[in-house]
């Protein structure tokens, strides 16, 4: 059989082939050093597509198929934990390639630095890996969130809050993402900006639990008010959680709007979402400072007596600091019986000159005459020596018609130079 012989190339196919093989050549030794088997894979391609017809198309092929093996490779290293000699092998390599091939090598690097610790290389590497050419505009900018990230956890905030705010203005972004931005503005003061990607974090997902806290925090600091409230009676509306409640009170008393925050945590209470000592001394502070005081005082009162727990026990500690409260709060709803009662508890309890000199005052002020001079008589013996102290016996004992102790109050008084002393010493002098 005889074979069947291939036609013979024309002269200028002959000639054009020993050209192309000629600068074959000379990129094979190019700068005095051997090109990189991509390269020279490459090369023949391009020299196979050039005199036998193959297409650029299949060409590419080839070399992604090529480049693929190594990369593989590699990632089966890095994966077994080879993080150090991957890490070095692929910037070496990346420094051989070009456009897309080079930013793959990157990549890879930056993935093994990244998982060395070292995030701020990491950082880098996939920072130049994504403005190579080639490098198709979705896995830029996959790579820009990374390089966001590893700068946030190197340490470097303002350049990672940069990127990551590139990042998001790109295109869609995950809600995480969205409200990390919220937080990491919101933590470096920038209210604004912070509020300006919550806008957008709100609309990709609800904020609840810490991201609520965190949406009134910036709403409050930029003056939103109104709409800080509505995200907290939002998050009552299901809520058991006495956290929940207790950052609704907080809020209400930071805008000045102690009623409110007094009748929520009345409601918690009710509902039996808070509960405890803690929980029911907030309840009196808390009416106090609406500005009910005879209910703040009725609380602690009930909050003292042994049937106010279900097992016979108060719920609130016999403390000076709780009976001088609870004389302040009936001192402050006027009620002077309740008031001069308490009063008297509260000196005979602390032993204090001052508890002594205030329920003198008030029975003074109230015309409590015999209650004002028991309470003179208690400080009297606590030390008080004071030109008022000598001023007020006097007055009280001329209303009790004692006028032998008044002129010696009054006396006493004037040695200490008491204001008006002379006068009241005058108008008892004949009596």
């Amino acid at each position: 059989m005889v074979a069947k012989s291939t036609p013979p190339q024309d002269a200028d196919s002959a000639e054009r082939s020993r050209g192309l093989m000629a600068r074959a050549r000379q990129l094979l030794t190019r700068g005095g050093r051997r090109l990189t088997r991509v390269t020279l894979v490459s090369t023949c391609l391009m020299l196979m597509m050039e005199v036998g017809g193959i297409s650029a198309a299949h060409a590419a092929t080839r070399v992604s198929a090529e480049v693929a093996g190594q990369l593989r490779t590699l990632q089966s290293r890095l994966d077994e934990g080879d993080y150090d000699a991957v890490g070095e092998r692929a910037e070496r390599e990346a420094k051989r390639q070009r456009g897309e091939v080079r930013a793959l090598y990157l990549s890879l690097a930056a993935s093994a630095r990244a998982r060395q610790g070292d995030q701020a290389q990491a950082a880098r590497l996939y920072a130049e890996a994504r403005r190579l050419p080639g490098v198709n505009a979705s896995q830029a900018r996959e790579w820009l969130r990374r390089e966001a990230m590893l700068r946030l956890r190197a340490g470097e905030r303002d350049r990672g809050i940069a990127r990551l705010a590139e990042y998001l203005h790109g295109g869609s972004a995950s809600a995480d993402d969205l409200w990390l931005a919220v937080s990491l503005e919101a933590n470096r003061g920038d209210w604004a900006r912070a509020e300006d990607w919550l806008e957008r974090a709100s609309k990709a997902s609800a904020p609840s639990g810490d991201r609520l806290k965190l949406a009134v925090s910036v709403y409050q600091q930029t003056g939103r008010h109104g709409a800080a409230v509505a995200l907290v009676e939002q998050g009552l509306g299901e809520s058991r959680d006495p956290q929940d409640w207790q950052r609704a009170v907080a809020l209400y008393q930071r805008l000045n709007q102690n009623t409110r925050a007094a009748s929520t945590w009345e409601a918690a209470w009710a509902a039996g979402i808070v509960s405890g000592s803690d929980a029911y001394q907030q309840r009196v502070d808390l009416q106090l400072a609406a500005g009910a005081p005879a209910r703040a005082a009725e609380l602690i009162k009930a909050g003292l007596s042994k049937s106010a727990t279900p097992e016979g026990q108060p719920l609130l500690d016999d403390t000076p600091a709780l009976r001088r409260q609870l004389a302040q709060a009936w001192t402050a709803a006027r009620d002077v019986e309740h008031a001069l009662k308490a009063w008297a508890a509260v000196s005979q309890q602390s032993q204090s000159l001052e508890d002594a000199q205030q329920y003198a005052e008030l029975a003074y002020d109230w015309g409590r005459w015999e209650t004002a001079q028991q309470a003179l008589a208690a400080a009297g013996e606590r030390g008080d020596d004071s030109a008022r102290h000598w001023l007020l016996s006097g007055v009280v004992a001329s209303q009790l018609e004692q006028f032998d102790p008044a002129r010696e109050a009054f006396k006493k008084a004037q040695a200490r130079g008491a204001e008006g002393a002379d006068a009241w010493l005058k108008s008892v002098a004949q009596r």
